[in-house]
């Protein structure tokens, strides 16, 4: 059954499908694993039972080199982004979608990750017509450095007047006020982007 499920939903070019896709809710599942290898069972439990029916699951924190986060296995998903520390263990950030999502590489984006201070995986969903972003900061990386390609990031996606969805850890305290929740609030708030976070995670 998922298979005829599967090969329907690649079937984009009629007009019923293309319906189907505007109904369709995206639905992005966003997790700090510490060590994707760890929780691989727990994940896969976790979208076959708990009835999160994600579509897109973006993580930080993988802990895997290049080679090792290719040969992961996530049922459904397809890896479609990444960062791999290159001289670093530890870290990363990546992205998987559903294998029936279209998605294209961000190519004018390559290049704007730095390992510690913004470890960025980008990928657009063709579909849906928006530039998902996910980003890792890690605390002692330089959050100067940080908001600079944050903005920078954003100012190249908004300039070809696509929509973006940021993701990630940050390590910015968003429940207690300081200088740096300031300027990121003040950020986002220069390129009309909303924090839909309102709780601790």
């Amino acid at each position: 059954m998922a298979g005829h499920e599967h090969e329907a939903l690649k079937v984009k070019d009629t007009a019923t499908s293309k319906l189907n896709f505007k109904l369709h809710k995206l639905k992005i599942l966003y997790h700090n694993v510490q060590s994707l290898n760890n929780k691989l069972l727990e994940i896969s439990i976790s979208l076959s039972f708990d009835d999160i029916n994600a579509d897109v699951l973006c993580f930080t924190e993988h802990w895997l080199k290049e080679n090792q986060l290719s040969s992961v296995h996530i049922d459904q998903f397809k890896l479609v982004s990444s960062f791999n520390r290159p001289t670093r263990t530890g870290r990363g950030s990546s992205i998987f979608v559903k294998n029936f999502i279209c998605t294209k590489d961000v190519d004018y984006l390559k290049g704007s990750g730095s390992e510690n201070t913004f470890e960025l995986s980008a990928i657009e969903l063709i579909d849906f017509n928006f530039i998902l972003v996910c980003i890792y900061r890690s605390p002692d990386g330089n959050f100067d450095e940080f908001l600079n390609k944050l903005e920078s990031v954003i100012c190249k996606v908004q300039s070809r007047r696509t929509n973006i969805f940021l993701c990630g850890d940050w390590n910015v305290n968003f429940l207690q006020c300081s200088t740096k929740l300031l300027e990121l609030h003040d950020l986002l708030l220069m390129y009309n982007l909303v924090n839909t976070v309102k709780s601790p995670t």
